[in-house]
C-alpha cells in the first residue's frame, strides 16, 4: 500500500480504527495486568486510564474505579496511591496516601511488573496464532542465500535513479566479494537464519575499522567452504526531510525469476516465452534473482541470450531472444548550479515538462508547463522554493525575461556557457518568487537505457511458520539491541529513529489490507511495551520497581518528597523525548510524502509505455 501523507493519516478512519483496536488494545492489555494484581493484592484503585492528562470520556463502576479515556494518547495509567505518589502524572488522589495501609514489597513488585507479564502473554498468544496461521513474508526471505549482489548502491535521491541523477556508491557487498548464491551463516558473530535477520545485523551493527568506516564481518558457505568476508555497509538515506541513514550491505535475497504475460509482438513473445516460465539461467550463467536477469539483460544489450526455462510439469527448453534495447523515460531538462556551501557542490535541479492533460485538478492551467522534480544532491538552501511541484514560469535570458513552457525553452534561454542563472517560480496557491542559480548550465537529460524483453515478472508469495518462541525472543532480542546501540557511538542508529504513534497509525495503516501482519506487528508492540516498560526508570514500571527496592534495602534514601521529584523530573525527560520524537515522526511524513508525490510525477509524466508493434513504414 502507498505512503500515508500525515494530513491523510489524520483524516483516515481507517487508521484511527485499527490504532484505537490494536495499539490501544495492547496499551489496554498491559494496564489490565497492573489492574488485576493490585485488585488481587486488595490495593486502593482509584482509576483506570488509557492515555493521560484531562479526562474525555468514561465511566465510574461499582467498585469506585474511575475507568476512562484520557486526552493524550501516550499510553495508560492504574492510579494506585499505595504503589507510587504519582499525582503530577496521574492527578490528584482522593485519598491521602498516608491514610491508606502500607503495601508490602512483594505487592509492589508483581503489581509493577504484572504490565509487562501480560504485554508478553498477549504477544505470546497472537505469535501462536501466527504460527498456525502463517505470515507472508517476501519471496526468498525465509533463506539465507543471496540471490543478487549489485555493482552500484542508491544511497540517497534513489527516485531519480532511473534518470541517473541518484546518489551512489560501488556496491559494499560486490565490493567485498560477495557472490549471487553464496549462504549466509553469520554477521558479526551473531548466526542468522532468515534474509531479515541479515538486513537487521547490518543495520544494527557497531563496527567500524580504523578509519572509523563501518564494517560488518560476514561468513559465509561457498561451494561446500566456509568465508569470511569484511564488508564495509553504505549509509543509505531512507528520508530526505527526517535525515534518517541506515547500513546496508549491498545484497539481496534468492528469488525465482518467473515470467508474466508476455506483450504482444515483443522479444518475449516471439521468442515463444509463456506466462509462469521460469529462467533458470542465461548464457549459462545460473540465475537468482530477477534484478539480477535485468541487469544481465542490460549488459549484454541488443544480441541473442540464450536462456534456459523451466515450464510447468518440470520440462526445461532453451529460448533464444534478442533484448530490444532503449530507453524507459521520456526526457527532462537539468539545470547544473553551483552551492552556496563552502565545498561549492554542484547540484542538478530536475525539470520535467507537464502537458495540459495530465495536470492535475490543483494545477489547472492554460498551456503547458515546467515543473520541478527534485535537486540531486538535496540542497537544503532551496528545498522550500524549488519543492516538487513548483512550476518554473520564466527566464532571465540573455537580454530579457523569457516565458518557458518546455524544454527547449528552458534550453534557448539558458544556452551558452554556465553563468547566474534567476528562475521565476509560481505554485498553485498563488505564491510566486524567484530564485538565482549560481555557475548554472542547462542541459538535456541522458537517462541510462535497458535492455527490454517485454514482460512483467511474478512474484511468489510465502508463507513463515515460525514457532511463537522464536518470534517473540527474535523480537526482544532486536530491542535491546536497538536500545544498545542509541549508546553505542559505533552505531548509526539514532533516537530521533524512534516510532511515536504517528509511526505507529501510518505501520497499521500500511498493513490493514493483510490481518496476519496486523497481528505480527501488534505483537512487536507488545513485546516493546513490555520491555520499555520494565527499564529502570522513573514513572515506569521498572523504575517503581527500582525505588521499592531501594526503600526497601536503604534506610530514609529515598522518601516521599524525592520520590515525587525524581517522578516529576523523570515525566519532564519523558515527555521532552516523546515530543523529539513526534517531531521527527512528522518530517518523516512529510519526507514520505514527497517521495510518494515524486512517484506519481515519474510514473505520471517520465516513465514511458513501451511499444513493441512493428514500425509503420
Amino acid at each position: 500500500m502507498d505512503n500515508l501523507s500525515f494530513g491523510d493519516l489524520l483524516s483516515s478512519i481507517k487508521g484511527v480504527a485499527l490504532v484505537a483496536i490494536f495499539f490501544g488494545g495492547s496499551i489496554f492489555v498491559h494496564e489490565l495486568g497492573h489492574f488485576l494484581a493490585a485488585r488481587k493484592r486488595g490495593l486502593k484503585i482509584e482509576r483506570f486510564s488509557i492515555g493521560f492528562g484531562p479526562r474525555l470520556f468514561g465511566w465510574t463502576g461499582k467498585d469506585g474505579v474511575d475507568y476512562r479515556v484520557s486526552i493524550i494518547p501516550l499510553g495508560g495509567y492504574v492510579a494506585l496511591p499505595q504503589l507510587a505518589e504519582m499525582e503530577g502524572i496521574e492527578g490528584a488522589s482522593s485519598e491521602e496516601a498516608e491514610k491508606l495501609p502500607k503495601i508490602s514489597y512483594a505487592d509492589k513488585m508483581i503489581v509493577s511488573v504484572m504490565g509487562a507479564v501480560f504485554n508478553v502473554i498477549f504477544a505470546f498468544a497472537l505469535a501462536c496464532i501466527l504460527w498456525v496461521i502463517g505470515m507472508p513474508v517476501a519471496e526468498g526471505s525465509a533463506s539465507t542465500v543471496i540471490g543478487y549482489v549489485p555493482e552500484q548502491v542508491v544511497t540517497s535521491s534513489g527516485h531519480l535513479a532511473e534518470l541517473g541523477l541518484g546518489n551512489t556508491v560501488p556496491g559494499p557487498g560486490f565490493k567485498a566479494g560477495l557472490r549471487s548464491g553464496d549462504k549466509v551463516l553469520a554477521i558479526d558473530d551473531n548466526v542468522v537464519t532468515n534474509f531479515n535477520q541479515i538486513s537487521e545485523a547490518v543495520m544494527l551493527g557497531n563496527r567500524k575499522d580504523s578509519q572509523s568506516n563501518p564494517t560488518a564481518t560476514f561468513r559465509i558457505e561457498r561451494d561446500g567452504k566456509e568465508l569470511e568476508i569484511v564488508v564495509h555497509p553504505a549509509r543509505v538515506e531512507l528520508n530526505a526531510q527526517s535525515g534518517d541513514r541506515v547500513r546496508v550491505a549491498g545484497i539481496q535475497p534468492r528469488t525465482d525469476v518467473i515470467i508474466g504475460q508476455p506483450t504482444k509482438d515483443s522479444p518475449a513473445e516471439k521468442a515463444g516465452l509463456q506466462a509462469k516460465d521460469r529462467v533458470l539461467s542465461i548464457d549459462g550463467i545460473p540465475l537468482n534473482n530477477t534484478i539480477e536477469f535485468r541487469e544481465l539483460l542490460r549488459k549484454g544489450g541488443a544480441k541473442p541470450r540464450t536462456l534456459l526455462v523451466e515450464r510447468e510439469g518440470g520440462v526445461s527448453t532453451k529460448v533464444i531472444i534478442t533484448p530490444q534495447v532503449n530507453t524507459t523515460v521520456n526526457p527532462v531538462s537539468i539545470i547544473a548550479y553551483e552551492g552556496k556551501d563552502k565545498n561549492k557542490t554542484r547540484h542538478s535541479l530536475i525539470i520535467l515538462p507537464v502537458t495540459r492533460d495530465l495536470l492535475t485538478k490543483d494545477q489547472a492551467a492554460v498551456r503547458d508547463q515546467l515543473m520541478v522534480l527534485g535537486i540531486s544532491p538535496e540542497d537544503a538552501t532551496l528545498a522550500e522554493p524549488l519543492k516538487i511541484g513548483t512550476i518554473i514560469d520564466k527566464v532571465d535570458g540573455r537580454a530579457e525575461i523569457i516565458a518557458v513552457s518546455s524544454l527547449d525553452d528552458l534550453e534557448k534561454a539558458g544556452a551558452g556557457p554556465a553563468r547566474d542563472l534567476t528562475l521565476f517560480w509560481k505554485r498553485a496557491n498563488g505564491d510566486t518568487g524567484n530564485v538565482t542559480l549560481h555557475n548554472a548550465q542547462v542541459r538535456r537529460g541522458k537517462p541510462v537505457e535497458h535492455a527490454q524483453i517485454g514482460t512483467f515478472f511474478v512474484s511468489k508469495p510465502e508463507l513463515a511458520y515460525r514457532n511463537p518462541w522464536e518470534t517473540c525472543s527474535g523480537i526482544v532480542k532486536s530491542t535491546f539491541t536497538t536500545l544498545g546501540r542509541l549508546f553505542d557511538r559505533g552505531s548509526d542508529i539514532q533516537v530521533k529513529q524512534l516510532a511515536s504513534v504517528i509511526s505507529i497509525t501510518k505501520t497499521y495503516y500500511n498493513l490493514s489490507e493483510d490481518i496476519r501482519r496486523v497481528l505480527w506487528f501488534t505483537v512487536l508492540i507488545n513485546l516493546n511495551l513490555a520491555v520499555l516498560n520494565l527499564l529502570p526508570i522513573p514513572v515506569l514500571d521498572g523504575g517503581h520497581m527500582l525505588i521499592a527496592t531501594i526503600q526497601r534495602y536503604t534506610k530514609g534514601v529515598l522518601g516521599n518528597k524525592a520520590v515525587i521529584i525524581l517522578q516529576y523530573t523523570f515525566m519532564g525527560l519523558l515527555l521532552s523525548l516523546m515530543a523529539y520524537i513526534i517531531l521527527h515522526d512528522v518530517r518523516r511524513c512529510s519526507g514520505d510524502s514527497e517521495r510518494q508525490l515524486k512517484q506519481q510525477l515519474l510514473e505520471r509524466h517520465v516513465y514511458k509505455t513501451q511499444d513493441f508493434s512493428p514500425t509503420k513504414k
